[in-house]
């Protein structure tokens, strides 16, 4: 079964039941995800690494799958979302107002003291929800590509996070593109990864081989002839700021 209906198939399982226990706090539906996907012997959605608020984080996706997927939001209370979902609420509000914002200015307007605390680490949380609304279907390539050239272009101090989840979304891309039969060979993947680069347009944003065939095997199952022809050429020198999700 494709690995993205079977995260769908687990958020739609973890929200059966939090729906039916609407007292729940947010570390106790955490609790429950880990346990459905574990049952279910898939993963949160992540990059190389394994931190150990993974599951936190991966409540992005059943708030996103719970609101534009199966409408659960209308049939909750807001009380019991923001109970819960109190920090996607703000990514939510924080991706409509860089959606519309053609400025910092312009962005900060609508987010008040919350865009005074946008440091790297709630950037990063933020990149992820957005991600994941991608992901799962709601907002095209595209959409993506803007909010990160936008998030870059209107925070200095936040460049290097948006470079390095930049290679992240690189390294989804390339693996698609493996998954369907498109690359085959080191050539093919380093031209299409520096190409990708280049339309998105930031800068030092070319993901290593080895980063996006590991980024790759969260996503899909990718044949190791295939792995093992792809890295034949790897250059070890790559890799450097390279972005755990």
């Amino acid at each position: 079964m494709n690995l993205r209906r079977k995260r769908i198939e687990a958020l739609t399982t973890v929200w059966s039941i939090v729906i039916s226990k609407p007292d729940l706090k947010r570390e106790e539906v955490v609790e429950i995800l880990r346990s459905v996907y574990e049952s279910k012997s898939i993963e949160p959605i992540r990059g190389v690494g394994n931190p150990p608020d993974l599951y936190d984080k991966e409540l992005s996706s059943l708030y996103v799958i719970g609101k534009w997927g199966l409408g659960i939001d209308k049939d909750l209370q807001e009380d019991v979302l923001r109970k819960v979902f109190s920090l996607e609420i703000q990514f939510e509000l924080m991706w409509n107002a860089l959606r519309e914002a053609t400025s910092k200015e312009g962005f900060c307007k609508e987010l008040g003291d919350l865009c005074n605390r946008l440091d790297e680490g709630l950037a990063a949380r933020f990149l992820r929800f957005i991600f994941t609304l991608y992901y799962f279907g709601f907002i095209k390539f595209e959409e993506l590509v803007s909010l990160l050239k936008k998030l870059y272009s209107f925070f200095e101090n936040l460049q290097d996070t948006v470079r390095r989840f930049t290679k992240f979304v690189i390294a989804y891309e390339i693996g698609v593109r493996i998954d369907s039969g498109k690359l085959k060979t080191a050539l093919e993947l380093n031209m299409e990864k520096n190409l990708l680069a280049l339309n998105i347009g930031i800068p030092k944003a070319v993901p290593s081989t080895s980063y996006i065939v590991e980024v790759s095997k969260h996503f899909f199952t990718l044949p190791n002839s295939i792995v093992k022809n792809l890295l034949k050429t790897e250059d070890k020198k790559e890799g450097k700021g390279e972005f755990d999700v």
